[in-house]
This record gives structure tokens, sequence and C-alpha cells, in this order.
């Protein structure tokens, strides 16, 4: 399966550059394809409907895969962690809810996206708080630090409701 992900890919550059669009993440599971993909602002459904096409041509004509094989062509959900340096781009000024591989975990503003991480800074999170938390020092609300992208384990859209 390695070897047909990396030929979807591969298909993916004929075809996202035009749109202005990024590749997200492939997940291969048997005989499902998942693929995702996005673009700013947003994505439309006619140009993931595009993509799908493109790519069931290229499936098909390679026979690589089975033939009741299932293509899933989508934008990441908002609540999905995000994945590439474009999403977070997309991103700025967002509240995230991120933890890095050392088990660290921040709440606060992504402020910007630099080659290698990005700027956040901690702050509580808008929104309802949760009974028997404490507050976080006064200092550590304000401060802002840098991760680096290779240091995130998970990073996801935080929401008011």
């Amino acid at each position: 399966m390695v070897e047909i992900e990396q030929k979807i890919k591969t298909w993916l550059g004929e075809v996202l550059p035009a749109m202005d669009a990024f590749f997200v993440e492939l997940i291969a599971k048997g005989k499902r394809l998942e693929l995702y993909i996005d673009k700013m602002p947003s994505i439309t459904i006619d140009e993931l409907v595009r993509v799908s096409r493109h790519l069931e041509a290229q499936l098909d004509e390679e026979g690589s895969v089975p033939e009741d094989y299932t293509l899933n062509v989508s934008s990441p959900g908002m609540g999905n962690p995000l994945r590439v340096r474009e999403q977070y781009v997309k991103r700025i000024g967002r509240q995230l809810k991120i933890t890095t591989f050392s088990e660290d975990r921040h709440e606060g503003r992504l402020v910007k996206v630099l080659d290698h991480g990005i700027e956040f800074l901690l702050e509580p999170l808008e929104g309802k708080s949760k009974p028997g938390k404490k507050k976080k020092k006064a200092m550590e609300q304000s401060s802002s630090i840098e991760i680096q992208f290779e240091d995130i384990k998970k990073a996801i859209l935080h929401f008011n409701f």
C-alpha cells in the first residue's frame, strides 16, 4: 500500500497546485483510501470532486488497487488535529490546544507560523471553564512561546459554543 500512497501523492501534484490547494493526510485502511486536502480560505465541494475524479481515473488506469476500493476525498474536519504547516497558517489568530511529545499541554492563541514551528500566546481559552480547575498564573497566561512542528504531538482548534 506504501507504493500506491506514493503514486497518489504524485498524482495530487498534477492537480492541487493549479487549485492552490494542499495535501493534508492520506489514510489507507484495507480497501478504503481516505484523502484529506485543504485550501485557503476553504476548499469547495466542486474542487473535492475534481480531485476525486482525477485520482479515480488514475487508480482505475493503474489497476494497482482492488476493483472494489473506496476513495473518500474531503477536507479535514474542524475537530481533526492540524497536520501540516499550511493548516497552521490558515488558523493564525485562532485558539488551539497543543500537546507536545514531552506531554506538555498548552492552551492559547496561534500568533505566527515560522519556518519550523509556531509562535503561541499562552492564555486561558474562551468559553466554559471547567469546574475544579485552577487558573494558570497571570504571568503564564500572557507569555509567548515558540514550539517546533517536530515537537507537536497534537494540535486542535478550540471552539466557543
